[in-house]
């Protein structure tokens, strides 16, 4: 097993009320090369559909991609609020970590509820918002990765929000992205 010797690589991302610090290096006895390598780079975000709607039970698509491939993709959050907060507190928050898990930040945005398996029983609740963990579906091919996520908005959070994604790679984030608009009704 070959040591670390040098430093190549320091990054932070940083999410909403989150700072995590990631390294990595290099072992000396591998060749270096210059340039980015595609694990550096961050996931880009494509679609989300729909764009627009209204209603209690939205069930959002939203596809993203890395170049590594899409397990390269750590985790997808989205962010149902009618505006983006510095905490996010008061939103329907939702986290897909490691595509293999959901759950749901708390109100106050300080932790999120306990993570939830995909395609378990269970189900990810705040007052804002739950999502039943069996009808998530998580699909990777290629670079892409596409996650079906069915939202039940609770009926005390009413009136036109904003959908917001973001997704985390190995090194560095997509950066929170808007997306569409949800009236909740």
């Amino acid at each position: 097993m070959a040591s670390c010797f040098e430093l190549r690589h320091a990054a932070v991302l940083v999410s909403i009320s989150a700072v995590i610090l990631t390294f990595s290096c290099v072992p000396s006895d591998r060749p270096q090369t210059g340039g980015s390598r595609p694990v550096d780079a961050a996931p880009e975000i494509g679609a989300l559909s729909p764009l627009s709607g209204a209603g209690r039970t939205p069930v959002f698509r939203v596809v993203a991609s890395h170049p590594e491939g899409a397990t390269a993709i750590h985790d997808l959050q989205v962010l149902i609020d009618a505006r983006m907060t510095p905490t996010g507190s008061g939103a329907c928050w939702i986290d897909v970590n490691s595509l293999s898990s959901v759950a749901v930040r708390t109100e106050d945005a300080t932790a999120w509820l306990p993570y939830v398996r995909i395609g378990s029983a269970g189900t990810s609740a705040n007052s804002k918002c739950s999502v039943a963990a069996s009808e998530v579906k998580v699909e990777t091919k290629g670079p892409e990765l596409t996650v079906t996520l069915p939202v039940t908005l609770a009926p005390a959070f009413k009136g036109v929000k904003k959908v917001w994604v973001i997704a985390s790679g190995p090194r560095q984030h997509s950066g929170w992205q808007e997306r569409g608009i949800w009236t909740a009704n």
